[in-house]
């Protein structure tokens, strides 16, 4: 079974998650503060981080932060505010999702489930294995590797199948729910904030100009295209 940290500071809280990743078939170790999971992750790997610290609620992009810079393991960070600023904050701290709480025992399982399935628990199916090739552009899927003109890119898990799924539809417009269900899952489809954020991620690793981007382009209330640039002979 998948083992999962949860780093809460209200016992309340605490157990109610605890209970229900346990019923929906998890290991579950629980720290209490931030300085604990650090201790924790060094002798730990575990498939997926849990941040709830529902007292501290202006301070969670900072922790996150911290622990990307020690573990590469998911985070899913449960908040009580619903606002895009911090939701997005919180993202380009470095967590894989972000619930609004409370939440009913079901949904945090199902989004616990969903990112382990997004870092390769399980096989996305809207990447095939097959290489890619869009102009200067290529993938290896079997690789998990990324090159532009001959030189490598260094991808995350979620940006690389961003990325495959416009390269694989090159010179069309692939639709915001069709990127967003393929990437995340059909039950994200109504959080275009993630495909906003990551679209920015992925033009500034692969653009000449990330603020004219010539590569991937957005068709306004449609989604977005990748427009290869041909290969000089």
């Amino acid at each position: 079974m998948p083992n999962i940290l949860i780093v809460g500071d209200d016992n309340q809280s605490t157990t109610f998650l605890a209970g229900a990743l346990n019923h929906g078939q998890f290991n579950v170790d629980c720290v209490i503060s931030e300085s604990q999971a650090l201790e924790f992750l060094t002798f730990n790997e575990p498939d997926l981080i849990l941040l709830d610290l529902l007292s501290r609620q202006s301070e969670l992009p900072a922790a996150c932060e911290r622990l990307r810079r020690v573990s590469a393991t998911p985070i899913v960070v449960c908040s009580t505010s619903s606002l895009e600023r911090d939701v997005v904050r919180t993202l380009e701290a470095g967590a894989d999702d972000y619930v609004l709480t409370p939440v009913r025992p079901v949904e945090p399982v199902a989004r616990v489930r969903a990112a382990l399935r997004r870092w390769g628990e399980a096989e996305p199916h809207a990447i095939a294995h097959d290489p890619l090739t869009a102009g200067d552009v290529q993938l290896r899927p079997n690789e998990h590797s990324a090159l532009r003109k001959g030189e490598a890119l260094e991808l995350t898990p979620i940006e690389f199948r961003l990325l495959a799924l416009l390269v694989r539809n090159a010179g069309h417009v692939s639709s915001y729910t069709k990127l967003i269900a393929g990437v995340w899952g059909p039950e994200y489809v109504d959080c275009r904030h993630y495909l906003r954020l990551y679209i920015r991620y992925l033009r500034s690793k692969i653009e000449d100009d990330p603020d004219n981007p010539e590569l991937i382009l957005n068709e306004w209330g449609v989604g977005y295209r990748f427009q290869p640039k041909e290969v000089a002979a």
